[in-house]
């Protein structure tokens, strides 16, 4: 029995030490066939002629392209006055950069260069499967390019936008470059890192997509089409959703309405000593579409709170009521140059007869894409001394038509029992 146990675990080590080695070949040989199509992208400022932001990017074979992410060369699309853009490739041939088309929804752009590298990348023929190797590209932190083994783990689940779940290091810096399979292929673009080697790539289709464009004369004008286009997708499927409700104190509140919005929940009903209990539900569609440094776009945000104290003088619950309410604002980051300052509106609300609730609607401009908005909606039961239920939601870069109709469907979802 011993002997058989010292048998197969050599060969567990064996299978082990197999497999790292062919990983440790495969990705020699796919940084030694593909190295000079790797390149490093800079945004360079004009004025100073410093370095404002760096990434990865890779030459596609038959075409004049190179592949990045939108969020490396967002500052040259929205200020070229400003910037410019140069790569360098790892024989250290530096070059211009001119941006052709950009795929803000999935964060990629492609950039024309007259460089030509001995072997470029193709786009991938097959889809891995689960588990299998996959190599990703890059030049983390500025440090030099690198191939970092990692694993297929198929597209993220609960999300509205297609990404790979890649097991690997992807660091800051390697954003742009490419991951492919044991042949070198494309299978998608690395695009982001949650830690712990928890990476996201946007898979090979939407670059495919991409790469059947057009030259954009006007990059911003195609920006906000493809903003319009995305939101109008998103909010199709919520709209058309049949709402899941579930019980909320008193009340009933949306819950997971569509798969790609999540819920949570917290509370402090245990805690004897709190003069008020709170129940908080949190749901949300997380993930955001980069515009710039200092803006964002994309989220779906609903927040309701239950508050209740017994013992409570009416007038000193409704100070803490109000400041529960005062504490929700717009969820997604913008500045003055991407904003208008928001317009709100008060009104007062009956979800149902005998109902009434404070309600607070806001509406701001974008300044560069003007037939788009972000809504902040806020209400608060009036209808009891000691409790009382606030429901909120934002809404990031949605049209006119929507706000309403998101607003209509969810006024009539928060009722009190």
């Amino acid at each position: 029995m011993l002997r058989k146990t010292w048998t197969s675990l050599v060969w567990l080590v064996l299978c082990c030490w197999s497999a790292q080695s062919y990983s440790a070949a495969v990705a020699e040989k796919v940084f030694a066939d593909y190295a000079d199509a790797l390149l490093q992208i800079k945004v360079l400022e004009h004025a100073s002629g410093a370095k404002s932001a760096i990434g990865s990017g890779f030459l596609l074979a038959d075409s004049d392209l190179v592949v990045t992410n939108y969020h490396v060369v967002s500052e040259a699309v929205l200020f070229p006055q400003k910037y410019q853009l140069e790569f360098l490739a790892q024989n250290q041939q530096k070059g211009a950069l001119e941006i052709v088309a950009v795929d803000v929804v999935n964060d990629l752009a492609l950039l024309k260069t007259d460089y030509k590298a001995a072997k470029s990348f193709r786009l991938q023929q097959q889809t891995p499967v689960q588990g299998a190797t996959v190599y990703s590209l890059g030049n983390p932190h500025d440090l030099g390019l690198i191939v970092v083994p990692g694993t297929y783990n198929g597209l993220q689940k609960h999300s509205f936008y297609p990404r790979i779940h890649f097991t690997g290091a992807i660091n800051s810096g390697m954003s742009g470059g490419p991951a492919v399979n044991d042949a070198g292929e494309v299978i998608g673009v690395n695009v982001a890192s949650a830690g712990n080697d928890l990476g996201f790539l946007v898979p090979a289709a939407a670059l495919k997509a991409l790469l059947e464009k057009a030259v954009v004369a006007d990059l911003k004008l195609d920006i906000q089409q493809q903003l319009i286009g995305n939101q109008q997708r998103m909010f199709q499927q919520i709209l058309q959703a049949d709402w899941q409700l579930k019980n909320f104190g008193p009340a009933t509140v949306p819950d997971e309405i569509v798969p790609f919005i999540r819920c949570w929940g917290m509370s402090n009903v245990e805690k004897d000593k709190d003069d008020i209990k709170r129940v908080n539900a949190f749901c949300n569609q997380p993930e955001e579409i980069f515009l710039s440094s200092e803006f964002s776009t994309g989220r779906i945000e609903m927040q309701f709170e239950w508050i209740q104290a017994k013992d409570l003088h009416p007038l000193q619950f409704f100070r803490r009521y109000q400041f529960s309410i005062s504490q929700m604002n717009a969820d997604n980051s913008a500045g003055e140059d991407d904003v208008t300052a928001f317009s709100c509106q008060n009104q007062l609300v009956s979800p149902v007869e005998g109902q009434h609730a404070k309600a607070i609607f806001c509406i701001r401009a974008y300044r560069n894409y003007p037939q788009l908005f972000d809504v902040a909606y806020i209400s608060a039961s009036m209808d009891h001394q000691q409790q009382g239920v606030i429901s909120h939601f934002t809404l990031a870069g949605v049209d006119q038509q929507i706000a309403l109709e998101f607003s209509r469907k969810f006024i009539g979802a928060v009722v009190w029992q």
